[in-house]
């Protein structure tokens, strides 16, 4: 029988109120109550990211195959287990989709779920156990875990301590500035095994060794899907607003994933799923991506929450990475090199960059435009997309974006968690949803881009010639300093993105940032030259030339400048 079932029980720490009260909910209570819940709020940004996905999951099954009232699409046929028989005749698509947005569009209107939900998550109820010796959540049972399937390796095992990703300490190196004290770091609670549970799926690394068989994989082993993501994703006034903005129920620019049947682990035995993830079946559907397996996870269906934690796992395969588009959430990269050349794969968020220096990754989509960089191609989240098909709906003026990543250590041999990268800024709409050349979208881009260059070449420059005049050479002092004038700014431009509105005059927003601009680059190379030391003055040879910290500055204030200067007198003209 069946322990701690995550549609009843209470695992999920939700926000109540502003004053930053929380409560512990199940599944049920989420889709009875999420317009009384303001968020999501649980250990970390990231487990809150793949419970939120988890929830979307059940979402785009149900909602794939009924409607806001509850009635099944005449497009399609159900069995008695609520899942879709076949998939949409080619003919039918048209219809299918429109029938898909007037549910998205009734589902706002309603504003929360209908009992559908439910209904469906109480014939599937016995695939939500947290422990089960049949069918546990995320997990396999133990004839999937066993020797024989691994021929004969010892099977892997990972501890609390491990799978909390506050601490993320191994048995071989100790966690500073741990949360919790030596005794209680395995210790952890039935809700809270549930939460890093979901998200380790989802978050994995590549410390542990077992594969099953005796041979490696033909893909690389999987870190989890949402650990190379740069993810993007939208926060509404309360919980049941953010569902409903990430819940891409079309996707707009690959529609053929729209027509596919949702197929969620949970539909499924572990032996189909393992099956499927041995013979890299390709994943056509976002609940299936959604709740994908980057281990096989064994849980004692008998174990105690008093006792310390500790789990077994297998390596599987990892979800294609290559022009995988069914993905909305995520930056992308085009890559000119290596072995996804000619190819998008998803990017990271890059460590302590704000969201902002990463806005054209964000909203643009083209290629060949002048001065970009990744070979003149660049792909916008289909989430964006997604915001310009429903933004006439939402009546929102502006709406939170939200940036996250988790950091590695850079070791390709393990992928240890380090660091999470979290940012969000508010947006004017109209800036991701506009269809205008020379809007402001990329008025913003282009302004950035240059706004780059001046810290980078012109600042950059200068504190490259100081660095050799000062013997430097081999310090990270520009680094340093570099991200010193990026801090400075950091703020003002902030600002003024999130003040911009659709009809605000560009010119001058654009004429009174150059000022700002100017200002604390110049402020900042000032202070580096007036700290100067006597060997500063000294001249030293560089690239041929004879330079001081003197000629180092004025050629950068010259430079600075004129390409400011410039930059107006075009615009004038």
């Amino acid at each position: 029988m069946g322990r701690f079932n995550l549609i009843d029980d209470k695992w999920i720490e939700v926000l109540v109120n502003k004053k930053g009260d929380k409560q512990l909910v199940g599944l049920r209570d989420i889709f009875l109550n999420s317009d009384s819940y303001l968020d999501i709020s649980g250990d970390m940004n990231i487990q809150d990211f793949a419970i939120m996905r988890l929830i979307l999951a059940i979402m785009h099954t149900v909602f794939s195959r009924f409607d806001a009232s509850g009635d099944v699409y005449e497009e399609i046929e159900i069995n008695d287990k609520m899942q879709q028989v076949e998939a949409v005749d080619d003919e039918d698509y048209e219809y299918y989709e429109e029938h898909l947005l007037d549910t998205w569009k009734d589902l706002w209107n309603n504003k929360n779920f209908p009992e559908i939900v439910l209904d469906y998550l109480d014939l599937w109820h016995d695939r939500f156990y947290l422990y089960d010796d049949k069918y546990p959540f995320f997990q396999v049972t133990e004839e999937y875990i066993s020797v024989d399937r691994i021929k004969g390796k010892k099977v892997g095992d990972i501890s609390g301590k491990t799978i909390n990703r506050t601490i993320t300490e191994s048995n071989n190196k100790i966690a500073l500035f741990s949360p919790r004290e030596e005794k209680n770091k395995n210790i952890l609670k039935n809700d809270e095994i549930a939460r890093w549970l979901i998200t380790f799926q989802a978050y994995t690394g590549l410390s542990d060794k077992t594969v099953y068989g005796k041979e490696k994989y033909k893909t690389r082993n999987s870190k989890g899907w949402l650990y190379d993501l740069g993810a993007v994703y939208f926060k509404g006034d309360n919980l049941f607003e953010t569902l409903m903005l990430n819940f891409v129920i079309v996707n707009t620019k690959n529609k053929h994933y729209s027509y596919n049947i949702q197929n969620p682990s949970w539909e499924f035995r572990d032996s189909e799923l393992i099956d499927s993830y041995l013979n890299y079946m390709p994943i056509d559907n976002i609940a299936q991506l959604y709740t994908v397996y980057s281990r096989a996870i064994y849980i004692d269906p008998k174990f105690d929450d008093s006792e310390e934690f500790t789990m077994n796992l297998i390596k599987l395969p990892e979800v294609s990475h290559e022009d995988n588009f069914l993905e909305p959430m995520t930056v992308y990269r085009y890559n000119t090199s290596g072995d996804y050349k000619e190819k998008y794969t998803p990017r990271k968020h890059p460590s302590n960059q704000s969201m902002w220096r990463s806005f054209g990754q964000i909203t643009m989509e083209y290629e060949n435009l002048e001065n970009s960089k990744n070979n003149n191609r660049q792909k916008r989240p289909g989430i964006i997309d997604w915001l310009a098909v429903i933004h006439k709906e939402i009546d929102y003026d502006r709406i939170t974006v939200n940036a996250l990543s988790l950091e590695d250590d850079g070791n390709a041999t393990s992928w240890v968690p380090t660091n999470e990268i979290y940012d969000s800024m508010p947006l004017a709409i109209d800036l991701l949803t506009e269809d205008i050349e020379d809007g402001w979208t990329q008025r913003i881009f282009k302004l950035i881009e240059e706004t780059k260059k001046i810290i980078n070449q012109v600042y950059g420059n200068y504190l490259r010639y100081i660095s050799k005049i000062r013997g430097l050479e081999k310090s990270d002092f520009v680094d340093k300093e570099i991200e010193k004038i990026y801090f400075l700014i950091d703020k003002p431009f902030r600002d003024l993105i999130e003040s911009i509105e659709a009809d605000d005059d560009s010119d001058i927003i654009e004429d009174e940032w150059r000022k700002t601009l100017k200002n604390i680059v110049y402020n900042q190379g000032s202070k580096l030259f007036e700290e100067a030391g006597n060997r500063d003055y000294a001249l030293v040879k560089i690239d041929g030339e004879l330079i001081n910290v003197v000629i180092a500055f004025n050629r950068f204030k010259a430079i600075l400048n004129n390409l400011l200067e410039r930059r107006d007198s075009e615009k004038r003209k």
